[in-house]
């Protein structure tokens, strides 16, 4: 599963593995980073790891983002 999100800056991506769910983030001058990682060691722990990697999502893609980091 894969969902990506158009920031100021580039694109969030977000997908799952085998370990859980990542958050990365692809900024436009090709600044590639590893926003966060929600561990999943079971299939029921995927769509709370899936809340948790939505939610900084959203924060990062905020206008205020910039201005905290």
């Amino acid at each position: 599963m894969k969902a990506h999100v158009h920031t100021a800056t580039g694109r969030a991506n977000i997908f799952q593995d085998d370990t859980g769910v990542h958050l990365r983030v692809l900024e436009t001058n090709g600044t590639v980073w590893e926003a966060g990682f929600f561990p999943a060691e079971k299939w029921d722990d995927l769509p709370q790891a899936w809340q948790a990697a939505l939610s900084l999502a959203r924060e990062i893609i905020s206008p205020d983002f910039g201005t905290r980091h």
